[in-house]
């Protein structure tokens, strides 16, 4: 690190007065240069005392997260790539069955238990928040590979053919409700004037 804790503390003092001097009411930090660039010394002072462990802790997380453990459960899902029976596997009932129901019944259940609790006034949405993404993040939410194996090695067990498709389907429809939730989140997240 390097700063020592009394100096980084001064420091931090300094930046809050700073963001409290900048600080307009109702205007957020996004338009706000002022604060902006306040709150990007403090992240430059807060790097600066980090560990250089934790430092590459953060680093790493995003390739962990994103490249290695996708590709360490696709490698232990156990499902052999066979290209001469992929339109016989595709149209499998089990397949089928599972792929929707990790799209379609995630979407449903999510959207549908959200949207019932708006409309009772039971919660009401974050602000800045529209219905449209949170039925974008329902989508994402049939990514799904360990629970939903875990289930299918359980509801298949001695049917090794019925628990492949079941895998099967579990890889498709995480790969689908994986680019289907990224676009329908890019697209309903643009700016309205663009």
């Amino acid at each position: 690190p390097k700063y020592n804790p009394e100096r980084f503390s001064e420091h931090v003092k300094e930046l809050m007065r700073r963001f409290e001097a900048s600080h307009q009411p109702g205007k957020s930090i996004m338009t706000n240069d002022a604060l902006r660039a306040v709150v990007q010394t403090l992240e430059n002072g807060v790097h600066s005392v980090e560990a250089p462990l934790q430092r590459l802790e953060h680093v790493w997380h995003m390739p962990v997260a994103y490249l290695i453990i996708p590709v360490f459960a696709l490698a232990n899902a156990g499902v052999p790539l066979a290209l001469d029976s992929l339109g016989e596997t595709l149209t499998h009932p089990v397949m089928l069955g599972v792929s929707l129901g990790l799209i379609l019944g995630k979407f449903i259940g999510i959207s549908g238990a959200s949207w019932l609790v708006l409309k009772l006034g039971i919660a009401e949405l974050p602000k800045d928040t529209r219905f449209t993404q949170i039925a974008g993040v329902s989508l994402l939410a049939g990514i799904g590979f360990t629970m939903s194996i875990f289930v299918a090695q359980l509801g298949f067990s001695g049917r090794e053919d019925l628990l492949l498709m079941a895998k099967t389907g579990i890889l498709a429809a995480s790969l689908l409700a994986g680019i289907a939730g990224f676009i329908w989140l890019y697209l309903v997240s643009k700016p309205a004037d663009s």
